[in-house]
């Protein structure tokens, strides 16, 4: 990146941070508490109305269940933000001299940036309610993040360009989300499900590294050969949604 384009993407990462809640009665505070409250509704709802749902190893089921959304968070946050990056900066394109994946990036970067802070936080909140976590997951922890990460960068760009052909993409990509939630293993242990819906589950590529954060904070084995797999395939996909951006690149104009 050159300099003059890190100078944008730093002021354009600045505006989307100041922006995003101008205005609002908590300001930025609303890019912790809600999550938060996401957290503590859910393990109400399942830790207390439905004492049924399944979950292994000796964690609290609201650790259990935090140290599963916050990683799906980083992908599913990023990912509906970015869709509209191109969409939302239609004003700006063709009269700043700057790659138009820049916008996408912006808002990758700040959405990740806001929820590895919430991430933090409620692990220091999980310490300080005496849950143990081990240190030495940390690498593994921050490891399966990055990939996650990957991921989040790959729909992201991929969805901004469709968006820009598609305007009803954003509408559709919220409802995917919905159901990608409920078929990663956040809820739920996957190893207490039936053999079969198990194996189904794990095509899904986030389910590694969202149990390998699980698996590692609480003191088990990563299980580094499905996280390296599933880093392979987002890779792959980023390496997609690239090119499928440098092709549309031309069009993008024509359509904002």
């Amino acid at each position: 990146m050159v300099p003059a384009t890190r100078a944008v993407f730093r002021e354009l990462l600045r505006r989307e941070l100041e922006e995003r809640y101008r205005g609002s009665l908590l300001g930025a505070a609303w890019l912790v508490l809600l999550p938060l409250l996401q957290l503590a509704v859910l393990a109400w709802v399942f830790g207390q109305l439905m004492p049924a749902r399944a979950h292994g190893g000796e964690l609290p089921y609201a650790a259990f269940l935090a140290l599963g959304l916050w990683p799906w968070n980083l992908f599913a946050n990023a990912a509906n933000r970015g869709v509209t990056a191109l969409t939302d900066n239609a004003a700006l394109i063709g009269k700043v001299a700057v790659p138009h994946v820049l916008y996408v990036d912006v808002r990758v970067a700040a959405s990740v940036a806001v929820d590895l802070a919430g991430f933090v936080l409620v692990l220091a909140v999980l310490l300080a309610f005496g849950v143990g976590l081990s240190p030495s997951g940390l690498p593994a922890t921050v490891a399966a993040l990055a990939v996650v990460a990957v991921y989040a960068l790959a729909a992201a760009r991929l969805l901004a360009v469709l968006q820009v052909f598609l305007r009803d993409i954003a509408a559709v990509i919220g409802q995917l989300l919905v159901l990608g939630f409920f078929l990663t293993p956040i809820l739920y242990d996957r190893s207490l499900m039936p053999a079969a819906a198990a194996k189904w589950l794990a095509i899904n590529p986030l389910v590694a590294p969202v149990e390998t954060v699980r698996r590692a904070l609480s003191g088990g084995a990563p299980d580094w050969l499905a996280l390296g797999l599933s880093l392979a395939v987002g890779v792959a996909l980023l390496v997609l949604a690239n090119v499928f951006f440098r092709r549309a690149r031309s069009h993008l104009e024509d359509f904002l």
